[in-house]
């Protein structure tokens, strides 16, 4: 089993998920079907979510992604190598991307660093 096939448009809101894993959301993102457009996922207060995770997610985002929201405020494990891993798989179709990174405090320079420099040339809106 698995998302539609025709999905286009993907949005959850995973607040609170205390028990949320990067394998949890490794599962997620190898499920994410090829076709999808739009996909926004929000994880505020997810403890366990590290590198790790975004790395998985960002290997399976699709590559006709046009939109893309992530939201990770209060994920207390993310640093810099997941954000770096995220830039080196944004979509080139990409045209819209959002990030919120609230209160990572461990996040840092160098992810951002690798963000800046791995974002697709046809990008509209940031």
């Amino acid at each position: 089993g698995g998302l539609p096939i025709g999905l286009l448009d993907l949005r959850l809101d995973l607040q609170n998920c205390s028990q949320l894993s990067n394998s949890g959301l490794a599962d997620l993102a190898h499920r994410l079907p090829a076709g999808l457009q739009q996909l926004q996922l929000a994880f505020k207060e997810c403890p366990q979510l590290s590198d790790s995770g975004l790395a998985a997610l960002a290997h399976g985002l699709p590559i006709g992604l046009l939109q893309q929201q992530f939201s990770f405020q209060h994920c207390p494990q993310l640093c810099g190598t997941g954000l770096a891993a995220l830039a080196q798989k944004l979509p080139a179709s990409l045209q819209q991307l959002q990030l919120g990174f609230q209160d990572c405090q461990q996040l840092s320079d160098s992810g951002l660093a690798a963000l800046a420099h791995g974002l697709p040339a046809g990008l509209q809106q940031l």
